[in-house]
């Protein structure tokens, strides 16, 4: 099975969720600050995200009769694209036009999304099979310590505890590939979540970052400006996208058709982003 899963021009296929909340002063986002052995955007302040995973294209099957023996995972046929009991939302050739893609990745990278959120923030956009999002996902802890030693797919965990992922919950937001020169190569799908109504981000655990927190987007643009923090220019762009808005509302009835057509590069020339390329902030790290 192949590490890592293709995107544009080989590039790795990557996801990042933009979670988000309405605050006492308007709207904010969480972000992790990655430890500095981090190989990838070291100390760079980042939303939860990572790479899709092989897994993330299997279908979870039941075992039959009473065995104890673990879940069989399939991989994806034509047939169980709109039957999956673990998919609630739009379909996948719905999901498929909005990003773009085929119906396998657009699985893929809805899963993945999914997946990437809960294992870095224990945020779970999923329901009850009665319809009931989950308020607590402090339950299935073990599952989230399972999905980040690549024991467990996150289509495995929906089946086995009775729950059913919130596509509907997802809303695509952007797509950047990386600059052929950089060393690191990504197809990088984004993703906007509002926080799910009782939930609240728990990485107490992870070791992959050194702090976390929720902060209005300005507020982390000015931090960047004063060399508080580092920011990669997706993150940047983002960040300026957002501070656009002050309610989650407003900013996801901005995304109602947002293009999905990739930023290829370092998109230097745009005005949108000239301040990130022309602006050095003070080095204080």
């Amino acid at each position: 099975m192949a590490r890592f899963v293709e995107g544009y021009r080989g590039n790795k296929l990557a996801v990042t969720v933009l979670l988000v909340r309405d605050g006492a002063y308007g709207l904010e986002v969480y972000v992790q600050e990655r430890v500095s052995s981090m190989p990838t955007f070291p100390k760079a302040t980042v939303f939860p995200g990572g790479g899709v995973d092989p897994r993330d294209f299997t279908l979870a099957q039941p075992q039959t009769g009473k065995s104890s023996a673990p879940l069989v995972f399939e991989p994806l046929t034509h047939d169980i694209f709109e039957t999956d009991p673990t998919w609630y939302g739009p379909s996948l050739s719905v999901w498929a036009k909005r990003l773009k893609t085929d119906r396998f990745r657009a699985r893929a990278l809805i899963l993945g999304a999914c997946r990437e959120l809960f294992e870095e923030s224990g945020t779970l956009l999923a329901s009850h099979a009665d319809g009931r999002l989950v308020a607590d996902a402090t339950p299935f802890h073990d599952d989230r310590l399972a999905l980040e030693s690549h024991c467990l797919s996150f289509s495995q965990l929906l089946l086995q505890n009775n729950l059913v992922a919130r596509t509907d919950l997802l809303t695509p937001c952007s797509r950047w590939v990386s600059p052929e020169t950089d060393k690191h190569q990504f197809d990088l799908y984004s993703f906007v979540a509002a926080l799910p109504h009782d939930q609240e981000p728990d990485d107490d655990d992870s070791i992959e970052v050194s702090s976390t927190g929720w902060f209005p987007p300005s507020l982390i643009l000015d931090g960047w400006r004063a060399g508080l923090l580092r920011l990669v220019i997706p993150t940047w762009a983002h960040m300026l996208f957002l501070s656009e808005h002050t309610t989650v509302k407003s900013l996801l009835d901005t995304l109602q058709n947002p293009s999905m057509d990739p930023v290829l590069g370092d998109p230097i020339h745009d005005p949108r982003y000239q301040e990130f390329f022309t602006y050095t902030p003070p080095k204080r790290f």
